[in-house]
């Protein structure tokens, strides 16, 4: 089969590979029909390093494919079945695990970043990291349903009551993602605050009441009860734009960047904020989600590319002039 395989930074490269086999009684051999490129896959690519990866993996997280084979202790799926993949496989054995926080697990592998994923025809995953989805959803649609499960998790934690307001900063990805979730979950207005013209057009069809320029917010944006981070550098901002009594998720990370922090105005305003990692439990809400039809994502895929034009893709994405990059590897 053909796979994009990680070597070294800046160095993915299309190569042929055995099909893999469903040889361990709980693996799940998947065709895959759709992955998408995450900014995460980026920075695994660059020089140094911006996140870990293990060289010789097969790249991509983000991916729905067809069940073509199981392994003899596998119950939930059978061949044939449609599934999404769950990008942070927990081990269900350490002391996080047993406590319920499974994206905190002491043992937690990621599929395509340190183990094989989801840029190549197949791949194979133990049965606890695939979940069922309808065969209606369209496959570079069902790809998205991993970022979406981490902004499901998030939206969870804040804690969203309908009719509060909301600020997001940033309308990459995830950005985009918690605005349709905060639009489908009833806020009364969502204001994004981004700089690209071309992002700033998305979040309006993605739900955003308004979209404004950083300069813009500074000077006539109010606050809200609700903030989000989508960047990962952003809590000065997020805490200026927080109403008294209100949540901020940082959800965007950044190892690099130490802004700082006043924490005299979070006292004073009684904020709560809130860290918000992955999102490996709220599969099943994100599926049922996309499912009812109540968010449309497509506005976000900018390009659908065959494999053999991943490092394309991810060369505009760099570039910025992308915000979301599916690779199908049957186109």
């Amino acid at each position: 089969m053909r796979a994009a395989v990680f070597l070294s930074p800046h160095h993915l490269t299309l190569t042929e590979r055995p099909r893999p086999e469903a040889s361990a009684e709980d693996d799940v051999l998947v065709e895959v029909e759709a992955c998408g490129i995450c900014g995460t896959d980026l920075h695994v690519l660059e020089d140094p390093p911006g996140h870990p990866g293990t060289p010789g993996v097969t790249m991509g997280h983000e991916f729905v494919g067809r069940v073509v084979e199981i392994g003899g202790a596998v119950r939930r799926v059978s061949a044939g079945d449609r599934v999404v993949i769950q990008a942070n496989m927990q081990c269900n054995a350490c002391e996080m695990c047993a406590e319920g926080y499974f994206n905190q697990c002491e043992r937690m592998t990621t599929n395509g970043i340190f183990r094989d994923g989801g840029l190549a025809e197949f791949a194979v995953i133990p049965e606890r990291g695939v979940h069922p989805i309808p065969d209606h959803l369209p496959a570079e649609v069902a790809a998205l349903i991993e970022p979406l499960s981490c902004v499901v998790h998030g939206v969870r934690l804040l804690g969203l009551t309908p009719g509060e307001d909301a600020i997001v900063l940033g309308a990459g990805p995830i950005g985009l993602l918690f605005t349709a979730v905060f639009a489908a979950n009833g806020a009364r207005s969502i204001t994004c605050v981004e700089l690209s013209p071309e992002r700033a057009a998305l979040a309006h069809r993605m739900g955003a009441t308004q979209v404004l320029t950083p300069g813009e917010y500074r000077e006539r944006g109010r606050q809200a009860q609700v903030v989000v981070d989508a960047v990962g550098m952003l809590l000065p901002a997020a805490i200026d734009a927080a109403r008294p009594g209100g949540r901020i998720a940082l959800f965007g990370m950044n190892s690099q960047v130490a802004p700082p922090v006043k924490q005299f105005d979070i006292t004073r305003k009684e904020l709560t904020v809130i860290g918000t990692y992955v999102g490996s439990s709220s599969y099943p809400q994100a599926i049922a989600l996309l499912d009812s039809g109540r968010l449309d994502l497509s506005p976000m895929i900018t390009s659908v590319l065959p494999l053999e034009q991943t490092n394309e893709g991810l060369d505009r994405l760099r570039a910025g002039t992308e915000v979301k990059v599916i690779v199908q590897p049957r186109l």
